[in-house]
């Protein structure tokens, strides 16, 4: 029986075809029974475990015909969406969190391929459906081996009853309402997508992916989020939690629902998620987060001292709302946040608002410091000469650029800065929350020595070595913006100008400062003359962890006291150390296990080096050393799943081998991996350890074997027999074992 029609004019008339789709959509969910979980079982029929290509991504889930299939870790207690479903009209729909999930490799691993199968045949309601693999010639012919036939149609010419297989990174704008009506008109649909991945490049998953232009009339979307595997290479499957779903967990929200402290992490991050995802025409679940609104006595504005957390689930949605509408608001209709005024500060109302030039090296790549601050809801003129703005250029305000979103707790607005890219020789910026400013240049585009100017910024302190005098910086260290700089050509630290203004002299620091990232490029076996400065920002509120590495490294608030003192640096901090060590470390010789053991070489080498304190003598020294190898070896065979769990345990056997053989013998194998050719570099854990163990052994000139043995590394007997002949290393040598010290 025909219960509906669906019609739209014109192939291309995307806005149209999205209302349509919606009214179809709408008016099968309310005829059509919920099947979601008789179709989750046969979606998940025989799959006990898949793999996770890579970081997989997340999939938002809202709809009425949409479920979740798969689930991993989102943040400490909840779960992110990796794989999801949906019918839609006559048709079908599954998503993938990662567009590995459509290489043909993953077929193989666990039980990908069954899943897979199984999401032909649902898409497809039949065994073996006829499949269009437009895009992946490699993954159209392992399907074809899996026993499926597939057809070469173009899209325009899909029938109902085929499966459409095509990552949502593939789409062009008008392939859109084509896909949208084949699956309307009965069609199945298998797409992927690494939504976190796509987002890097800047521009908006939400208004700017042309998946979420596709998606979410479905009840579907992807999103920028990370889901944490569950088991050691993917994920479990088996139940979710209901509250993935983010429509049950809006129902949650609007009727006061009594939740468990876990159902409420739950609830909040999946509308949290579907918040940030949802395009702004949407129609579907956008208006139903928006009712929120009409809640009285919401706290939108988190600060340290009044913070939203995750049981505030109006709250939270709806400084979710606010946070994706900001950063689409025109320059000129920006106002200041209220929350701006806690972090990162308010500007003076009687502050000079500047005019003036800046110089940009453009050689150097990403961002460039300016000296000035806009103030928030204020709008800066940014001006550039005409070949600049056909350079990929952007203006970015605000350094502390971590996001939070994903985080039980904000004790800021989770997403303060902003950038613009300069498309024309003028560009208005402006932030709601405001910040430094910052030239962001791309690589690989050197214009030389170019003059951009700046009008209605204000002044911030900012010292920049070798060029500030110390004249210059008493007075510029009273500038009235509440953040400042400390730069030199290797290294830039961001802080809050109150520390700033104590600085009475920042020559002897940051000259300190420029000796440790001199020696972490030594031990790293490049040059010392780096490409683009390390950046350091500290920050009310972090993504993860007490600090983390990247660009910038972020760290808390805590921090600028000792970040200004030089006889704390002189001597190296152990955080900032292990910050910049990860970002100096190389796969080659990071094993799994030693992700957070070996950027502490560089650490350690700071420590020695600078400060004077030798790896035997300090936190990890030779004592420290000799109980940990006792206590591991203590039961006879050692454990290599202990070791690699005990991150200052796998550190020990890295004091003993620099103990016995120095720092020159790290510095040679490093220099070593750095010039090998593509085809000699290691494939996977067991060759990194392989390669690790024979490299070191042959700069050192000793037989490794058996040292790596003792510590339980499952090195192969064939590498183990290509250093058999190297001079011996008997146990009563190494450090820190059998009283040597």
């Amino acid at each position: 029986m025909r219960l509906f029609t669906c019609r739209a004019s014109g192939a291309n008339a995307l806005a149209p075809w999205l209302i349509a789709l919606l009214a179809c959509f709408t008016a099968f969910s309310a005829l059509a029974a919920d099947s979601s979980e008789t179709d989750r079982a046969a979606l998940i029929k025989d799959v006990k475990e898949i793999t996770g290509p890579g970081s997989p991504g997340q999939v938002s889930v809202f709809g009425p015909q949409a479920f979740a299939l798969v689930a991993g870790k989102e943040g400490k207690t909840a779960s992110g969406v990796v794989v999801a479903a949906a019918r839609a009209g006559k048709g079908r729909i599954v998503v993938f969190g990662h567009t590995g999930y459509l290489d043909a490799g993953v077929l193989g691993v666990a039980d990908t391929g069954k899943l897979m199968d199984n999401a032909i045949a649902w898409s497809g309601a039949a065994p073996k459906p006829v499949l269009v693999v437009p895009k992946s010639k490699a993954f159209a012919d392992a399907l074809a081996q899996r026993g499926f036939t597939v057809a070469q149609t173009p899209l325009a010419q899909l029938q109902p009853g085929q499966v459409l297989v095509l990552s949502a990174h593939s789409l062009t704008e008008a392939d859109v309402p084509l896909v949208a009506k084949f699956v309307a008109n009965g069609g199945g649909f298998i797409t992927a997508s690494t939504g976190w991945g796509w987002a890097q490049g800047g521009k908006s998953l939400a208004n700017e992916f042309l998946g979420n232009k596709l998606l979410p009339p479905f009840g579907l979307a992807i999103s920028g989020g990370f889901v944490g595997k569950t088991t050691a290479n993917g994920f479990a499957v088996g139940a979710v939690p209901e509250l993935v779903h983010a429509g049950k967990a809006l129902e949650a929200a609007r009727t006061g629902a009594k939740l468990s402290k876990d159902d409420l992490a739950q609830a909040s991050a999946s509308l949290t998620d579907a918040a940030q995802s949802l395009p702004a025409d949407d129609k579907t679940f956008l208006p139903k987060l928006r009712g929120l609104r009409s809640q009285s006595g919401v706290n939108t504005t988190p600060t340290a001292k009044s913070p939203v957390k995750a049981d505030q689930l109006a709250a939270r949605v709806l400084v979710s709302l606010e946070g994706r509408e900001l950063n689409r608001l025109p320059p000129g209709q920006v106002k200041a946040h209220p929350a701006a005024a806690s972090f990162p500060g308010a500007v003076p109302a009687d502050a000079p608002r500047d005019k003036a030039t800046v110089v940009v090296q453009t050689r150097v790549p990403e961002w460039h410091s300016t000296g000035f601050y806009a103030a928030p809801g204020e709008t800066v003129t940014v001006r550039v000469p005409a070949n600049a703005a056909k350079a990929g250029w952007k203006i970015r305000i605000g350094a502390h650029s971590d996001k939070l979103w994903h985080l039980d707790t904000w004790k800021r607005f989770p997403e303060i800065s902003r950038n613009f890219p300069v498309t024309a020789e003028e560009t208005k910026v402006a932030s709601a929350f405001g910040g430094l400013i910052y030239v962001e240049t791309p690589k690989g585009k050197d214009l030389g020595e170019v003059s951009v100017e700046f009008a209605g910024a204000v002044r911030a302190p900012h010292y920049v070595h070798g060029k500030t005098t110390l004249a210059e910086w008493k007075q510029l260290r009273d500038a009235p913006a509440p953040w400042g700089e400390l730069e030199t050509r290797k290294v830039v630290v961001t802080l809050p100008a109150g520390v700033l203004r104590t600085l009475e002299d920042p020559v002897a620091l940051m000259k300190t400062w420029d000796e440790t990232l001199d020696l972490i490029a030594d031990l790293a076996a490049i040059p010392r003359d780096r490409p683009r400065a390390e950046r350091i920002v500290c920050d009310e509120q972090i993504s993860a962890g007490y600090m983390h590495s990247g660009y910038p490294i972020m760290t808390w608030l805590d921090m600028p006291p000792r970040l200004v003192t030089e006889t704390h640096m002189h001597k190296g901090d152990w955080g900032i150390g292990h910050e910049i060590g990860h970002n100096h470390q190389v796969g080659d010789w990071t094993f799994e296990g030693t992700g957070e053991v070996t950027c502490n070489l560089f650490t350690m080498y700071v420590i020695d080096q600078l400060g004077g304190t030798k790896p035997a003598n300090g936190r990890v020294g030779l004592p420290v050393v000799a109980e940990k190898f006792k206590n591991y070896t203590a039961g006879g065979k050692p454990d290599f799943a202990k070791w690699q769990a005990d991150p200052f345990l796998v550190l020990a056997m890295y004091v003993q081998l620099q103990h016995a053989f120095g720092w020159d013998a790290y510095k040679k194998v490093f220099a070593e991996y750095r010039a090998l050719p593509d085809a000699e570099r290691p494939k996977g854990n067991t060759e990194k350890m392989d390669q690790w163990m024979v490299r070191f052994s042959k700069t050192v000139n000793r037989n490794l074997g058996p040292f790596f043995r003792a510590w339980g590394l499952p090195v192969t007997d064939k590498a183990v027999a290509s250093i058999e002949k190297l001079p011996a290393w008997p146990k009563e040598e190494w450090p820190g074992t059998n009283g040597k010290f």
